[in-house]
């Protein structure tokens, strides 16, 4: 590529990024509330009070300790801190799928650029605080040290996937597979177990427990306890439920040009399958996309592993999707130029500007009625309790209750465990004398497995305060949300 050209390549992406980050921070500035729902408050949580909790949150395996470690200084500067990491990790991803197509070779590298960006479902869980993103990112930084043949990097790399999040064992699972049986590099499968090796011994080290990286994996403990009580808070759904969100998650433009693509990628590993490019799009591109897709969808199916269904799992393997559609717009440019020549091809050209602004404009039109983003009903009803918290005296109480955004709203710190427990770990037996249930309808119930009727007819609780949204609704499992605030005023420790 002509080297003048290059350059104006560079700074376009780079203008487009500046465009970006303004825009999403514009938006985010805008929006009283975050999309992710209280998953994205807590991930905050842990990240700010990490630096104050160090032992106990900055490995935490819910929160993720990647994320936990890496945007805790973000989290600092409070939640806008960690919607600006995301913002910046959306940035970077679509710029490491630039710098794949081009090590691939790609006329047209900025299509992977363009098409990365302009994912609907990351223009949806940008403004949030969720970790999906940060596994993409280290995801394609995983792909780009392949693409670039430094496979002993991208397998060390690989082997930390799972502590940005829990899926990272299955992209392992191909990365292993695609080393093992493909380039029969031991060497390098070998090192996949660097990051749990390392992890885990960091674990034991801080947690003294040699089997941290198994005993403190919030998902195994879940799948073994709804085994055993054979139920699952979000129940289960239909085997091809991630297939129909294809539309919203890719849009119907980026959807018809990955599938293409796919089709491509089929068509040149048949045909050349020892030719190394070929051989990763098929395996690692495709292959991760694949199996990833399909492990959600089989969990999802069978309600394990506390699957809710949601769509935004799949921001994690959309990037790799780029690429794929970029190869297939590249070969249908190559053969529209080749069919229409002369001054015919500004016909050609112009319709390919209309379609990639459409491709831009694809997600705006599938999510953007979303922003600026408001609270939910339930987090307006617990402004409410938070105004009427915040004028009473319970500093120095033992509160429960399970709302993350309470904990922001009234800056009560989550691991303060002298004055705060979260509800999941209440025991009516053991509550002091004097300590405060803030119940709502949502987690109360579900995931905090305390019934309403439990506390009101305990004779060692009064109720002492109630919200109720002026339009009632319904939450999780179809419970009425309330919140019921309660106070413990005997000491039979009844059962």
């Amino acid at each position: 590529m002509n080297s003048k050209i290059g350059k104006v390549e560079y700074i376009i992406l780079a203008v487009l990024s500046v465009l970006t980050f303004l825009g999403f921070y514009y938006v985010a500035s805008l929006s009283p509330g975050v999309e992710g729902g209280m998953d994205s408050y807590n991930h905050y949580l842990i990240s700010r009070f990490s630096w104050i909790h160090p032992k106990e949150l900055l490995l935490d395996q819910w929160g993720k300790p990647l994320y936990n470690i890496l945007a805790s200084p973000f989290a600092q500067f409070g939640m806008m801190g960690v919607v600006v990491f995301n913002i910046l990790l959306l940035i970077g991803t679509a710029w490491l799928a630039f710098f794949i197509a081009k090590k691939m070779h790609f006329q047209f590298a900025w299509l992977a650029f363009v098409l990365c960006l302009a994912s609907p479902i990351w223009f949806d869980n940008t403004i949030t605080g969720l970790t999906e993103p940060l596994n993409a990112f280290l995801l394609l930084i995983v792909l780009y040290f392949f693409v670039s043949k430094q496979i002993i990097t991208a397998s060390v790399i690989a082997g930390f996937l799972p502590f940005a999040r829990s899926e990272g064992y299955v992209i392992i699972a191909v990365i292993g597979f695609y080393l093992l049986f493909i380039l029969k590099n031991y060497k390098a499968f070998g090192l996949l177990l660097v990051g749990s090796v390392v992890m885990n011994f960091v674990g034991w080290a801080v947690e003294g427990n040699p089997m941290w990286i198994y005993d403190t994996n919030p998902y195994i403990k879940y799948q073994i306890e709804s085994t055993i009580k054979k139920e699952n808070i979000c129940g289960s759904g239909e085997l091809l439920h991630y297939v129909k969100a294809l539309p919203y998650v890719m849009g119907k433009t980026r959807l018809a040009l990955f599938v293409i693509g796919l089709g491509l990628v089929l068509y040149r590993y048949v045909r050349q399958p020892r030719l190394s490019t070929n051989q990763i799009t098929f395996y690692l591109f495709a292959g991760i996309y694949a199996l990833y897709f399909v492990v959600h969808s089989l969990i999802w199916y069978k309600g394990a592993m506390g699957s809710c269904g949601y769509a935004r799992v799949l921001v994690v393997i959309e990037p790799l999707a780029a690429p794929i559609m970029a190869m297939a717009a590249e070969v249908i440019l190559g053969w529209m130029t080749k069919i229409i020549t002369g001054k015919k091809q500004q016909i050609v050209w112009f319709v390919v500007l209309l379609v990639a602004g459409y491709v831009v404009y694809e997600p705006i039109k599938i999510y953007g009625h979303k922003y600026p983003i408001d609270i939910s009903d339930e987090q307006k009803l617990f402004v409410e309790a938070a105004d009427w918290y915040n004028q009473q005296d319970y500093d120095d109480r033992m509160k429960y209750f399970l709302y993350p955004y309470f904990n922001i709203l009234t800056d009560i710190d989550p691991k303060d465990t002298d004055h705060f427990i979260e509800l999941w770990s209440f025991d009516h037996r053991y509550a002091p004398m004097g300590s405060i249930v803030i119940w709502d309808g949502h987690f109360g119930p579900n995931e905090g497995n305390v019934p309403l009727e439990m506390l009101k007819e305990h004779p060692d609780f009064v109720e002492i305060k109630s919200f109720y949204p002026d339009k009632p609704f319904k939450t999780l499992n179809d419970y009425n949300f309330e919140i019921h605030v309660f106070e413990r005023i005997g000491s039979s420790r009844l059962e």
